[in-house]
């Protein structure tokens, strides 16, 4: 379906709404959709030093495999 046709449908459904409190809380979701949606795609400062930090990190080695972590884990659970 093309977008045109999605956004006329979300029109419809927005319209049959009659109580201002059901609004409000779709406008808060919709709200905070969009602002995760424009934070994920965002490359901020922020972001960049954060993944440059994180591949600074896999490159040293100071990470825990998935596998040992499960052996960990079933170590504390049988403890």
């Amino acid at each position: 379906m093309a977008t045109d046709e999605l956004k006329s449908l979300l029109h419809q459904q927005i319209d049959r709404l009659d109580d201002p409190q059901d609004v409000q809380d779709l406008l808060l979701t919709v709200s905070e959709f969009v602002g995760q949606r424009t934070s994920i795609l965002a490359e901020s400062p922020e972001l960049q030093a954060q993944l440059e930090k994180i591949l600074a990190t896999i490159s040293s080695g100071l990470l825990t495999s998935h596998n040992d972590v499960a052996k960990q884990a079933k170590q504390w659970i049988t403890r």
